[in-house]
């Protein structure tokens, strides 16, 4: 009876609190849109992945964030963007409710300025899970680029500190 009443209780504890869950991303051009075009415009085609996240200054980074398993219907989650300055810094707060039809949440930052940054999800003041990214400077280094030379690989520090 005692073993029984462990393993539920281990199963209510493992169970508790929303699971990590995966990022998606996607970019749009937003600098010749009016005001209520950036704001009707919905993306819905989302790269889910956690490498090689480098974005550009001009970019609206958008991301999605979906849970493995629900969380519970008007979960409230904080979601903080960090810079890296001195150890990184919190730019930005947002307190965000789960989309119950996708089952996740979403939103954007416009024009992030060069740097690196974290992206942390919480749940009651518990970091649930966190990602890091890069915006690299318009001249920078671009992963379309198909000819690097190692040399010169190595001379760009922006290139050699970003992989």
């Amino acid at each position: 009876m005692i073993r029984f009443l462990f393993l539920i209780t281990l199963a209510f504890f493992i169970n508790c609190g929303p699971s990590s869950g995966e990022f998606g991303w996607a970019t749009t051009q937003d600098e010749n849109k009016s005001i209520l075009e950036r704001e009707l415009y919905m993306v819905t085609d989302f790269k889910m992945t956690r490498v090689n996240l480098i974005f550009s200054p001009s970019d609206t980074i958008h991301y999605i964030y979906t849970f493995s398993r629900n969380p519970g219907e008007g979960a409230e989650f904080v979601v903080t963007l960090e810079k890296e300055s001195m150890g990184f810094v919190e730019i930005d707060l947002k307190k965000k409710t789960l989309e119950a039809e996708t089952n996740s949440l979403k939103d954007r930052f416009i024009r992030l300025s060069p740097g690196k940054y974290r992206l942390q999800v919480a749940f009651e003041e518990e970091v649930i899970d966190s990602i890091e990214f890069d915006v690299l400077p318009e001249e920078g280094y671009s992963v379309e680029s198909p000819n690097i030379d190692k040399g010169e690989e190595e001379k760009d520090d922006i290139i050699k500190y970003s992989r």
